[in-house]
């Protein structure tokens, strides 16, 4: 049986980009689209993702388009333009959609594959993940984990900034581990609660770290609080096979923040998020009572290798890494000159086209400025979200 999970992105800012046209440009095949309750318009495609197209109105300019808001043949079109277009543009970082209010996952149904008890194995699957744990669990623990998953997954499909075609061959692949050591021995790393094993595509969890343990008394299932672990390594998972390789600053940056923000129950709140970055960066001070965060200037955070990154995380303490990947990944998300999502949008597009990433970062992040140059910007963004910062030296 085919399982599905049914997804929902608010239809609020959805329908304020209806046919709201902007800066002029270019595209391929004009032909008639049809915006219920709107009347049929001449049109270009010039973009499309795996949930909006990006239509060129002759005369008029860019609109960006939501599928739910297109007629069943437009959308159909859309998607045989995709398979017949495989490296045209996802977007177009001059006329980007609205960011959303949220995204939803709904009724998400897991099954169970496969029990073997003497074996310990036991198999889950959802709509676009499957899981697989050495130790059984209750299915509707699986279901709050698996929601989790496709939560983020439509989060990430919801933004703005053109990161999936839409075409998903395989479904992603999630290991469980009842022990540290068994975690430790697929490939987890010590002390970690989960970890994305880019070379066999799985992500692995060690459920005891997750809160997840076997007890005298039965299982113990106090794993609400660690829910930041999963939505930090599925956006490892998703932007690995969906965007390839990313300097490591904005790969482990932008995990963090999906982990930041805020998620119940399958729905993640996706505007005024500076309240919820807050909070969250402040939880990994080094003690209660030290309310300043160690941060490590962009001009180093940003040339940083993984090797190199893994030594200082073996040196240090591994706050000060993932606090400024935070803070800098959330600067040219949300308060960079150019708004909400345009700079990385760009960026993420120019590096999809084979732009070298130098080049990539020079151009859509850096406009112009020196890594050096962003120190100020980020000391900026910490007074912003009242976050007491201090800045490395060496």
């Amino acid at each position: 049986m085919r399982v599905f999970s049914s997804i929902r992105v608010s239809t609020a800012l959805l329908a304020a980009s209806l046919c709201a046209v902007g800066t002029d440009g270019r595209g391929e095949e004009v032909r008639q689209w049809t915006c219920p309750p709107g009347k049929p318009f001449a049109a270009e495609i010039v973009a499309a993702d795996g949930l909006r197209a990006t239509l060129l109105v002759p005369g008029r300019g860019k609109t960006v388009v939501p599928f739910a808001l297109l007629s069943p043949a437009d959308v159909a079109y859309v998607r045989e333009w995709r398979a017949r277009n495989r490296r045209a543009p996802l977007i177009d970082p001059e006329r980007i959609a609205p960011w959303p209010a949220e995204a939803v996952v709904e009724n998400v149904e897991v099954r169970v594959v496969a029990e073997d008890t003497a074996g310990g194995r036991y198999s889950y699957e959802s709509a676009h993940f499957t899981v697989e744990s050495d130790l059984k669990l209750p299915v509707p623990v699986v279901r709050d984990i698996v929601t989790v998953f496709e939560a983020t997954r439509a989060a990430l499909i919801a933004l703005p900034l053109g990161l999936l075609r839409g075409e998903e061959e395989e479904k992603y692949a999630v290991a469980m581990f009842s022990t540290a050591a068994a975690y430790q021995a697929a490939g987890g790393i010590e002390g970690s609660g989960g970890y994305f094993d880019g070379a066999s595509r799985r992500m692995l969890i060690d459920l005891p770290n997750l809160g997840i343990k076997k007890g005298a008394n039965g299982l113990t299932l106090d794993f609400q609080k660690q829910i930041f672990v999963l939505k930090h390594e599925v956006t490892h998972q998703l932007l690995g096979r969906w965007s390839g390789w990313l300097p490591v600053w904005l790969n482990e940056g932008f995990a963090e923040c999906m982990a930041a923000t805020p998620y119940t129950r399958g729905r993640y709140a996706l505007q005024n998020l500076d309240g919820a970055m807050h909070d969250y960066l402040l939880k990994w001070r080094a003690t209660p009572d030290r309310r300043e965060l160690l941060l490590i200037p962009p001009a180093r955070l940003m040339v940083l290798s993984p090797p190199q990154w893994r030594d200082e995380v073996k040196a240090v303490t591994a706050y000060p890494l993932y606090n400024s990947s935070a803070l800098l990944a959330y600067y040219f998300l949300h308060h960079d000159v150019k708004g909400d999502g345009v700079s990385m949008a760009a960026y993420f597009d120019a590096l999809r086209r084979g732009v070298p990433p130098e080049n990539a970062e020079a151009e859509h992040l850096l406009h112009g400025r020196t890594r050096e140059s962003l120190t100020p910007a980020v000391q900026a963004l910490c007074r912003k979200l009242a976050l007491p910062c201090k800045m490395e030296t060496r």
